[in-house]
């Protein structure tokens, strides 16, 4: 795999936590310079108190208590998801980054030797589990991925339209689904162009593909990434992220098995590859999977051939992972 240059990100760029409260948010440009532990610690604290006030402890309580295999007490790891859930809105603020020109001693990725070789093309498929910034963490590591998401987090930051006109990034908008169409082709063209492309699987925008079915409440997964592969038929690998301590560790997992021209058979093929990969996941880090415990979009299955764009009550996607 042939590194890529430095993260394009600029310095001290501004962005943003999703799904968080006004109360986390209002105190995060006084934590901008402090050190990523202590950020995190005040974070992990704030958001305690926040899900105790809001009554999100008690929706995180009734999904850990729907979890067979929970170490220890319900109420323990319901407030270890919102004490982590404080944790990740520091990484997904950046708060403690100096520079994005060096990447961080503490993240290191584990299976790096099943991406393709420079030039094929690749689908690197996240999901919203564990730690954020994945794209962020890869690129700064010199891996040279592109991403295609929301950035509903860094609008207010005009430096992230320089990284959409380079191409680095792939602007896919909430609301109706076409206003996504220019950047889906855009995407499919890196993608023929021998580019990797990272994108989320699951949260509120496209169409439903299918569901992973889970204790407390499923994983939805979306069609468009779906789409792009049979169009493409690129690679395309699954990618968890963990924390270890004070490690962030990046997973890859082998590619998918190859389309099939028949979408509910590649469907079918897909769901039954990523499904065991997704309820091991939980079972190794039930703490990290806050956005199953208290997810920020329904979980609720549309009409018939409605989207939960068009949902009243939703709230965004974070798929700038």
């Amino acid at each position: 795999m042939t590194r890529a240059g430095p993260s394009p990100l600029p310095d001290g760029v501004v962005v943003g936590m999703f799904h968080s409260s006004p109360r986390l948010r209002r105190v995060v440009p006084w934590l901008r310079r402090c050190p990523r532990g202590l950020g995190e610690a005040i974070l992990a604290s704030l958001a305690v108190g926040d899900g105790l006030v809001r009554g999100r402890f008690r929706q995180a309580r009734a999904w850990a208590e729907a979890q067979p295999e929970r170490p220890g007490p319900s109420w323990r790891l319901a407030l270890a998801l919102l004490a982590n859930h404080g944790r990740f809105c520091a990484e997904e603020a950046l708060l403690g980054v100096r520079t994005t020109a060096v990447p961080a001693k503490d993240v290191v990725v584990e299976g790096a030797e099943h991406l393709p070789a420079p030039g094929t093309g690749a689908i690197l498929l996240g999901f919203h589990l564990g730690p954020p910034r994945t794209w962020f963490h890869l690129r700064t590591l010199g891996y040279p991925v592109r991403l295609g998401g929301g950035l509903v987090t860094s609008v207010w930051d005009r430096r992230w339209q320089s990284l959409i006109d380079s191409g680095e990034l792939v602007y896919l908008p909430g609301g109706a689904a076409a206003g996504r169409v220019s950047g889906l082709f855009r995407i499919r063209e890196l993608l023929r162009g021998g580019e990797m492309v990272y994108l989320a699987s699951d949260g509120p925008y496209g169409r439903e593909a299918f569901r992973v079915d889970l204790p407390g409440g499923p994983l939805i997964v979306r069609n468009g990434w779906l789409a792009l592969r049979r169009m493409t038929r690129v690679a395309t690998l699954p990618v968890f992220v963990h924390r270890d301590g004070r490690r962030r560790v990046i997973v890859v997992h082998p590619p998918l098995p190859p389309p099939v021209p028949a979408q509910e058979e590649d469907m079918a093929a897909c769901r039954a590859a990523i499904a065991p990969l997704v309820a091991a996941y939980v079972r190794r880090f039930p703490t990290q999977c806050r956005y199953l415990a208290f997810p920020p979009w329904s979980t609720t299955s549309p009409a018939d051939g409605a989207t939960l764009d068009t949902e009243e009550g939703h709230t965004y996607s974070p798929s700038e992972r």
